[in-house]
């Protein structure tokens, strides 16, 4: 099949530069638009043409759709397939147009990449300056609350298969040296009246750190084989899933050490624990010398020589001179809260240390868990925390999901790539 169309420009001599980029720009997406019109109209009349004798034809039925050349018209005849009785539209059907679909595939999936990234009028905003046509931000929103709603169940029936079924998770079969995990969580303010907020929990996983520039002035480390998950659901199901997603991409069961690093969150530790990872853990020093100042403040003396206590590996001297002070001072919650905190993470104190011995990647046998702290940042705070925003459990769940997907930009196509399947 052959198209052929002209286009005939008339340009008015006083034109500038930006006139004419303005001018140009119009009359060829007006163009395209016809182009397009043209080209729905001629597939169509070869395939009723095609499909004489086991299609009837019926009147002509306008439909609109986003494109990225905006929004078109087109009309198409309905049709009777005789074998079924059932009526339809034959150039819908070639062309795998859904009912009611508003938009192509492409309009779709970037009005969600921007919905990741902006509030929904923004994203609508955005949308509209490249097609030439606005998109209304509801519809947007539940454009990204169907795909983010199709990923949690994916999500959901995978866990079933592997901890319920017993599945193997199909992995890369490569033994790593070492695998880190650093887990924590933010929360997130609710819409629904009488609700508490809520927590969404974020994962990163890597098998190593890179330097950035052998030649920077200060050493700035890039992970190896980054691997994101979030979510907001229940501890227990946040760290199934954790895992299934760091054993499709690290092979997790196969790794020779694994290494968790959290704020000393109790359902972080549990999950370092759990019969399918069994983790060392290591408590994240910076949040648990942030809760010393806290339960001495102002006693900056006190506080250094407690730390230098860790750092020499006096463990059992840094409890006892706490147990002291709280001995010899009036009684203080904070600092029993420390004490409290302390035993619950006790075996985290030097998990990372412990691995030494084992592991010949050094760079990644930190105290700090730094990292998964800059990803919340990217990948919660920026979308999800912004002034005025809260949310329903559901709502920011799905868009958390897409979001995630997202972060890996070869995942982010082959979800598009199953879709047209």
């Amino acid at each position: 099949m052959r198209i052929s169309e002209t286009l005939e420009l008339s340009i008015p001599d006083d034109m500038d530069m930006n006139k004419l980029e303005g001018y140009l720009a119009r009359e060829i997406k007006r163009f395209g638009k016809q182009v397009f019109g043209k080209v729905l109209q001629e597939i169509e009349t070869k395939k009723l043409e095609e499909a004489k004798g086991e299609v009837g034809r019926r009147e002509k039925v306008e439909r609109y759709l986003f494109t990225r050349l905006g929004l078109i018209r087109f009309e198409r005849h309905k049709v009777k397939y005789k074998e079924t009785g059932k009526f339809g539209f034959l150039l819908d059907d070639v062309l795998g147009l859904r009912p009611y679909q508003a938009a192509t595939r492409w309009v779709r999936r970037r009005a969600l990449e921007l919905a990741v990234e902006y509030p929904f009028r923004k994203a609508m905003s955005l949308l509209r300056h490249e097609i030439g046509d606005e998109i209304s931000h509801r519809t947007i929103h539940r454009w990204a609350q169907e795909e983010g709603k199709k990923l949690r169940e994916e999500e959901e029936a995978r866990q079933e298969a592997v901890f319920g079924r017993a599945e193997k998770v199909r992995n890369d079969g490569k033994e790593r040296e070492i695998v880190v995990l650093e887990v924590d969580g933010t929360m997130l303010h609710s819409q629904e009246k009488g609700e508490d907020d809520f927590e969404a929990k974020l994962g990163i996983m890597y098998s190593g750190k890179e330097l950035v520039s052998k030649t920077a002035r200060h050493k700035r480390y890039r992970l190896k084989e980054k691997v994101v998950y979030g979510g907001i659901e229940a501890a227990d199901d946040f760290g199934e899933r954790l895992y299934i997603q760091g054993e499709q991409k690290l092979s997790l069961s196969l790794a020779r050490n694994l290494l968790l690093i959290s704020d000393g969150a109790r359902w972080i530790s549990d999950i370092a624990g759990a019969d399918y990872l069994k983790a060392t853990y290591q408590l994240d020093w910076w949040h648990y010398e942030k809760k010393l100042s806290a339960a001495l403040p102002g006693e900056l003396k006190l506080q250094q020589e407690l730390m230098n206590l860790l750092w020499a590996g006096k463990r059992e001297e840094h409890r006892n001179l706490l147990r002291l002070k709280r001995l010899v001072d009036s009684p203080s919650e904070k600092l029993d809260d420390l004490l409290g905190y302390l035993e619950e993470n006790w075996d985290g104190i030097y998990g990372s240390r412990n691995l030494k011995s084992k592991v010949g990647a050094r760079e990644v046998l930190v105290v700090g868990s730094g990292g998964v702290e800059k990803n919340i940042d990217l990948a919660l705070c920026r979308r999800f925390k912004g002034r005025g925003m809260s949310w329903s459990r559901a709502g920011a769940q799905n868009l958390l999901k897409l979001k995630l997907l997202r972060y890996d930009r070869q995942d982010w196509k082959d979800y598009w790539r199953r879709r047209m399947n």
